[in-house]
């Protein structure tokens, strides 16, 4: 870490937690721009300049009884101090850019853009019914001015959890748009048959306890089970897509011994031997969009699929509801008996896509958002920018 006697530059775009940058790339293209780091681990520089302590020493008296520790004094004096026009985060529920958004609304645009599936507010609900925490984290903590998002349901999300978020706009999800850009700028067509079946790596290692249930973890291991069988019992093309980074520094341990615990020995070498290790951000599009159908749980790449109007399915058979996929249809499985599995993923494979479509309760942009014709990137750049200058 490296203390600077000096104020921080200038910059009329703040990307808050230098994790969006892989986000945001192509949204802030030929832009200039300064990244404040959120994540304690990845700050590099500290500000320690007359100026800036003095700025800090003044904030500190005027908002530390606001409830706001020295860790947001200290952002909040740094990004006054870059006098941004723009904050803008990919990382749509921290609640350190919520702090912040609340003190500085009325003098800087804050923007974030949702990057995945939020059961975050579910789960805060369901922990303070549960009484497990005593606090309502959504209502305390939960502020976004500007909310760039997948479809309807963030926005009847907000509304049923009460979320504090001003302006909605509906843009799709900018990591599938990120993922198509890639490959349109390095050529890559992608083999949509390559697989028969994409299975969503989901590990939730310690998941029982944390949410003091009985099933939760093994309701993210029933469908595993369930692929495993049929790819074997109909001989079929079958891809296990990691969720974890794969790297020498810091591997998926975490995730391969969730499988391990729970899976026999021949599935386990059978789930490892037909996987696809995450080497960036990427890695788990591949499979996802070259598979005649995707399955896993609730994870966010089953919106995108979905989202992109190709065939997947949900399967969720705890007797809790807090992962169970958000419309209903022939893309929802609610159900522990692998016969009830083997119909419904065979009819899926069986019927064209019209057909699938034709068997889910809702219009699929109620999850997400996509057109063809215009990025969700090119709507993002363009609203935002046209909107600030």
């Amino acid at each position: 870490m490296i203390f600077k006697f000096s104020s921080p530059p200038k910059s009329e775009i703040v990307v808050f937690d230098g994790h969006s940058i892989k986000d945001l790339k192509f949204i802030l293209e030929k832009k200039s721009y300064l990244v404040v780091e959120n994540r304690k681990e990845r700050i590099e520089i500290i500000y320690f300049g007359i100026n800036f302590l003095i700025n800090y020493l003044k904030n500190f008296f005027l908002n530390f009884f606001k409830n706001n520790n020295l860790y947001t004094i200290y952002l909040f004096t740094l990004i006054t101090t870059i006098n941004p026009k723009l904050v803008i985060t990919s990382t749509d529920n921290s609640f350190k850019f919520s702090d912040l958004a609340k003190l500085l609304k009325k003098k800087i645009k804050f923007v974030a853009i949702q990057n995945a599936n939020r059961f975050d507010f579910m789960l805060n609900d369901y922990l303070l019914k549960k009484k497990i925490i005593n606090k309502n984290l959504n209502k305390i903590f939960y502020y976004i001015p500007n909310l760039y998002c997948f479809g309807q349901r963030e926005i009847d999300e907000a509304k049923k959890y009460n979320l504090q978020i001003d302006n909605f706009f509906k843009v799709g999800c900018i990591r599938v748009a990120n993922f198509l850009r890639s490959l349109e700028i390095n050529k890559i067509k992608l083999n949509k048959t390559k697989y028969d079946i994409c299975l969503i790596s989901e590990p939730q290692p310690g998941l029982n306890a944390r949410l003091r249930s009985q099933d939760l973890e093994e309701s993210f291991i029933l469908p595993v089970k369930f692929v495993i069988k049929y790819v074997k019992n109909h001989n079929l093309k079958f891809i296990f897509a990691q969720k974890r980074y794969y790297n020498t520094l810091r591997n998926n341990n975490d995730e391969i011994d969730f499988y391990k615990k729970y899976l026999e020995k021949n599935e386990f070498e059978f789930l490892l031997k037909n996987s696809t290790k995450k080497k960036d951000v990427y890695s788990s599009y591949f499979p996802l969009f070259q598979s005649k159908i995707a399955i896993g749980v609730a994870s966010t790449l089953l919106i995108n699929k979905l989202g992109c109007k190709e065939k997947m399915l949900s399967v969720n058979s705890s007797i809790e509801n807090l992962f169970d996929f958000p419309i209903n249809g022939i893309c929802k499985l609610k159900s522990k008996n692998f016969n009830e599995f083997n119909s419904r993923v065979t009819d899926i494979l069986n019927m064209n896509i019209d057909e699938y479509l034709n068997k889910i309760e809702k219009p699929i942009d109620y999850l997400m958002v996509f057109d063809k014709k215009e990025s969700t990137i090119d709507k993002i750049r363009n609203h935002i920018f046209q909107n600030i200058n």
